[in-house]
């Protein structure tokens, strides 16, 4: 290598070098973050003890390299050639043949891996059972949904062969909801049937729940349920038009911010129905979910068929209204009050959320005393 050559590279790896310093400094350009959750290690308070025994230093290291600018961007160079170079996708996602996204949690609820000691099992049917009671005792009729698990439907997509058993989470509390007599949506099943036939795309490539369409169909199968259960006709809603586009909207995609790549995977088509909402009774809900309701928000669904009184409690410890705003957070106390004010209580649940089944509701209940 000619003088030439050599001093152009000594400049250019200098530059490399110094260039985040001079950012740090003077901040020439905004670096997007990287998307998902972390924990940050924080500034460390300087001490002479701390400075001797040696933690100053190794925690202001650090500190230091999750702080340095272009940090964000040098994590999403590497990642990008993970993946292009080896196809490795670095976050705890699987990556399943020609390119889906899996939790791997979904897997395991199959699997059984999950699966809740009997001591628990029983517990928690005995729970349910004294709450189904109770309920009953004020005529508040629930409506349980299994939503579909992304694993089972695209099962020909895993990475690795799904061993489906009969000893699963979903299978055994599925069959104690049916022998207490309570309504049961299976989701999870439905689409499994609709999946040859269906035109749109019910649980999408590169998301986690039910696509918006696919919400749409569980929505309308729960106001016809809850019309024959309070006997009432509710407000309702019709599809009018189908818009089918390869712009993700809403969490649709939401698998792929965890990827933190330079380029983003382009979705395949989805379908968003267009909807017009009918006259009808607004019922007053307790929703007790998991993240898969908020499409019901995405829809206006929420808003439009359900009555300004209904409550969303996500995973029972944070409460929203009908317009997505957070009240509060949950607490164990539960009014008697309340709960008669409610025409009925709808708990939403996925495969992997069957660990906590109930989410500690059917105990909560029954631990009240009358008012």
């Amino acid at each position: 290598m000619n003088t030439k050559g050599l001093r152009f590279y000594l400049f250019f790896f200098a530059l490399v070098a110094i260039f985040p310093v001079l950012q740090q400094c003077f901040h020439f350009f905004k670096v997007p973050e990287l998307s998902g959750v972390f924990v940050m290690s924080h500034k460390p308070e300087y001490s002479f003890d701390a400075l001797v025994d040696g933690s100053f230093q190794s925690n202001a290291d650090v500190y230091i390299k999750e702080n340095t600018d272009f940090r964000s961007d040098f994590v999403r160079l590497h990642n990008q050639l993970e993946y292009t170079l080896f196809g490795n996708i670095n976050t705890i996602l699987m990556l399943g043949k020609n390119n889906y996204l899996f939790d791997p949690n979904y897997l395991y609820a199959i699997e059984g891996k999950d699966a809740l000691p009997n001591s628990v099992k029983i517990r928690k049917k005995d729970e349910l059972t004294k709450a189904k009671y109770l309920l009953d005792s004020l005529n508040i009729p629930i409506v349980f949904i299994i939503a579909p698990n992304k694993a089972s439907y695209y099962s020909e997509y895993l990475p690795i062969a799904a061993n489906n058993i009969k000893t699963s989470n979903q299978v055994y509390f599925k069959k104690l909801l049916v022998d207490d007599s309570i309504d049961v949506i299976d989701v999870d099943s439905y689409f499994a049937d609709l999946k040859k036939e269906s035109k749109h795309v019910l649980i999408p490539k590169y998301g986690a729940h039910w696509s918006t369409y696919g919400a749409s169909l569980a929505a309308d199968t729960l106001i016809k349920c809850l019309s024959k259960k309070i006997k009432r006709t509710i407000a309702s809603f019709n599809v009018i038009n189908v818009n089918k586009t390869t712009d993700a909207k809403y969490n649709d995609d939401d698998y792929l911010a965890s990827l933190n790549l330079i380029e983003k995977w382009k979705s395949p088509e989805l379908s968003y129905p267009e909807l017009i909402f009918t006259d009808g009774y607004k019922p007053n809900l307790l929703i007790i979910s998991d993240s898969f309701f908020w499409n019901f928000y995405d829809l206006g669904i929420v808003d439009n068929c359900f009555s300004e009184q209904t409550s969303f409690w996500y995973y029972n410890k944070s409460i929203y209204d009908t317009k997505r705003s957070k009240i509060g957070d949950r607490t164990d106390s539960i009014s008697i009050k309340d709960l008669k004010e409610r025409d009925a209580i709808i708990m939403i649940a996925t495969a992997p959320s069957m660990v906590d089944f109930g989410y500690r509701f059917f105990e909560q209940l029954n631990q009240l005393k009358n008012e």
